[in-house]
């Protein structure tokens, strides 16, 4: 299989792997023979990606670190504790959210246990995005690469739940945002960005007063946009004043939100997002961390559409952990687009001349507007 932009997609393509709506129900399953309509629907639900089967690509295998049902118990445990506290803030009243804290440990625990048995998949984690742009896929990205990153460090497992279930929960404190910034789907105002940093707080005070969420987890949500040099919010904490489960969850935060796509821009290429962190390590984030996230993320990762500096557009077919950012490509057209027959796989480990420029039909981003990005 292969994945492929929404805008490569024609009717008669057949999808590879179960599409999912943003609270994480089965919007289309595999094997469906898309035509324009469900294209449409694809559309209209915000998903900017599929996987498709292709008989070029038949032999490759896009494994998932975490199993889609299990996404889906963390989504929807998610959407139904959001959309409590969004119905209660529309009727101005408090809302007791008993047993949230057991809710959610239900619910992060199969994404541990999926971890732990897929530990050799832990290398390719870029694969786990949902092509969805929604908080609650969000949320649920950040806990698989903040756990990831926890255990590299060699973390037990009641710190890896206290850091998943913070991961999992860190902006819940948008809920409390006016409604009308969440659903813009242009840039925030200055104005508008200084409001919404006001989530950090909003989600420490609701999670400290729930007695089956751990203080840390809590603090989590506190401090994700904390940083080293004091440049972050909501106390402008320096050093060792941000505790690790925070900087490592700001860490997956910002690789998450640049390399998912918004209604203003296009998704970040992941070379991209790592070298803005590789840049932060030591004046926004401790090096120790960001070189721990940097080690479990696949740059291209295996089935994603590539173009090379020729032009030719292949399919990452092979991933050396150890050369990530040259990886084997299956190439399907050449510089001119025409298909190749048969298709040919190209080791850019070997070939030093050729090099990747970007994913087929994205564009390639400025750095110097990551930045923008990574406030709010």
């Amino acid at each position: 299989m292969r994945l492929v932009s929404l805008r490569q997609v024609r009717p008669g393509m057949k999808l590879g792997r179960t599409v999912f709506t943003e609270d994480g129900k089965v919007l289309l399953g595999t094997g469906m023979v898309l035509t324009e309509r469900l294209i449409a629907g694809l559309t209209r639900s915000k998903i900017d990606a599929v996987y498709l089967d292709d008989p070029r690509t038949e032999d490759i295998q896009v494994e998932e670190v975490i199993r889609p049902q299990t996404r889906q118990i963390a989504v929807e445990a998610i959407e139904k504790t959001f959309k409590q506290i969004t119905n209660s803030n529309k009727l101005a009243r408090k809302i007791s959210l008993i047993e949230m804290g057991l809710h959610f440990q239900r619910a992060f625990s199969s994404i541990l246990d999926d971890l732990l048995l897929n530990k050799q998949m832990i290398g390719h984690l870029s694969s786990i995005s949902s092509h969805s742009p929604s908080l609650y896929h969000h949320s649920v990205n950040v806990a698989v690469l903040a756990t990831a990153v926890g255990m590299s460090l060699g973390y037990n497992r009641q710190r890896l739940m206290d850091l998943g279930i913070g991961a999992m929960l860190h902006d819940m404190g948008k809920l409390n945002l006016p409604e009308e910034m969440l659903q813009k789907e242009e840039r925030w105002t200055d104005e508008e960005k200084e409001i919404a940093k006001q989530h950090t707080m909003h989600g420490f005070n609701m999670l400290r007063k729930q007695h089956d969420i751990s203080l840390l987890s809590a603090h989590v949500c506190l401090q994700h946009h904390e940083r080293l040099d004091g440049s972050g919010y909501p106390q402008g904490l320096q050093g060792k004043q941000i505790h690790e489960y925070a900087q490592i969850v700001g860490i997956a935060d910002v690789y998450d939100s640049l390399t998912s796509p918004r209604p203003w821009r296009k998704r970040y290429m992941p070379q991209d997002a790592l070298e803005y962190l590789l840049g932060s390590g030591g004046h926004l984030f401790e090096h120790q961390l960001v070189n721990a996230f940097i080690k479990h993320i696949a740059v291209f990762p295996i089935g994603s559409s590539v173009v090379l500096n020729t032009g030719e557009v292949g399919v990452v077919s092979r991933v050396d952990p150890d050369y990530s950012h040259r990886p084997t490509v299956r190439i399907i057209k050449d510089g001119r687009g025409n298909d190749i027959h048969p298709p040919f796989d190209l080791n850019l480990k070997a070939s030093i001349k050729l090099f990747i420029v970007g994913f087929e039909d994205d564009d390639l981003f400025r750095m110097n507007d990551v930045a923008n990005e990574t406030t709010s």
